[in-house]
């Protein structure tokens, strides 16, 4: 069993425990002094239901279904693990394993990086090791995207919806193939700004939501038009993430969480956050516009 193996059966061993306090091997030590996740005691960490939604969400940015059995992973060749999670993820200094991808919230706003500023254009954005970027001081909220659609078009998703600060900066959550999730939180764990998120409204959205560090907000239309726009949502993507999400979700305390969660779960549909970027969306903001 190869070294990569062994950390994602580790992990999925832990998530899928209903315990906190688990033997500390070298592998789980290696893990979480990197992630600077658990609390250590002795010859035990213990792992709380947080630091598990974090592991789920590394293990997701990696390719690897949580719920996976860790025993899948026996005694298979390095082909078929590389259907089952991606080549480079889980191991030391993979390429790309410090990179986060940030932007302003709009055109005319600066990024600032160590202090100095820069003013890109639409659908731009600097994709950067994060312990190159400075305390980024001179923005006063982080906004984290889910998806890479809406973090590309962020400038018209802050032209329908609230978003706090008077600059603040934006970056994408990643994915398991360029920009990390996992860099992310680390980034966010490093600075002491306040923390929103700009995530799907689903079952699967909020849990990222609640694995981000200094949460203070979730970006969201006004709760009455949200409940109306549930409506328009998905029912089988809503059913699909029920299983996996709503055990946690029922357990949050976060008032930030709840609110949305209960809304959701009464529509019983997902809302996926590309409905604030789309064009006809604007299309008809500028015809309203003009007939006034």
């Amino acid at each position: 069993m190869d070294g990569r193996t062994r950390i994602i059966q580790t992990l999925l061993r832990a998530v899928q425990s209903g315990e906190e306090r688990f033997t500390m091997s070298k592998t789980l030590q290696e893990f979480t002094d990197e992630y600077k996740i658990g609390l250590k005691k002795g010859r035990s960490i213990y792992l709380t239901a947080q630091d598990k939604t974090v592991i789920c969400e590394i293990l997701r940015s990696e390719g690897v279904d949580p719920n996976t059995p860790p025993e899948s992973w026996d005694a298979i060749s390095r082909s078929e693990a590389l259907r089952l999670g991606n080549n480079e993820k889980l191991a030391r200094q993979p390429v790309k394993k410090w990179r986060v991808a940030v932007k302003a919230l709009k055109p005319q706003l600066p990024l600032y990086l160590n202090g100095q500023a820069y003013t890109l254009p639409a659908r731009c954005h600097i994709d950067a090791d994060y312990h190159l970027l400075g305390s980024l001081a001179d923005h006063d909220w982080i906004v984290v995207v889910e998806n890479w659609e809406c973090f590309n078009d962020i400038h018209i998703a802050a032209a329908r919806l609230e978003f706090p600060g008077r600059n603040p900066v934006i970056v994408w959550r990643g994915d398991k193939d360029d920009v990390r999730a996992d860099s992310l939180i680390t980034l966010i764990g490093s600075l002491t700004q306040p923390v929103a998120a700009f995530v799907d409204y689903d079952p699967a959205g909020l849990v990222i939501a609640k694995a981000l560090p200094r949460l203070y907000k979730i970006v969201a239309p006004d709760l009455n038009e949200l409940r109306k726009l549930m409506m328009q949502g998905l029912e089988d993507r809503y059913l699909d993430q029920l299983t996996t999400c709503q055990n946690a979700l029922d357990k949050c305390s976060d008032q930030n969480i709840l609110e949305l969660w209960t809304i959701i779960r009464t529509a019983g549909r997902a809302l996926p956050q590309e409905y604030f970027v789309q064009a006809p969306l604007l299309t008809k903001r500028s015809e309203k516009n003009k007939s006034r």
